[in-house]
């Protein structure tokens, strides 16, 4: 293992290995809800040429910067 580099550990629930990916994940759908809440009640999901593909993207960017920063 290199200096100053952290292997990324799984948690342990009930007994069973979880992903880190799997917190991440969570952790971003905690975010995503108000994000997608605003774009509903702002009405700019209706400029968006495809809004589940907008969202899905919008998502995936908030595991991506979870991922990095954590």
């Amino acid at each position: 293992m290199r200096k100053g580099f952290e292997a990324v550990k799984e948690f342990v629930v009930a007994g069973l290995l979880i992903s880190p990916l799997v917190k991440y994940a969570l952790l971003a759908a905690l975010i995503f809800i108000p994000i997608r809440f605003v774009l509903v009640v702002s009405r700019l999901q209706k400029w968006l040429w495809h809004p589940l593909l907008a969202e899905a993207a919008i998502y995936i960017c908030v595991v991506a910067t979870l991922n990095i920063l954590l």
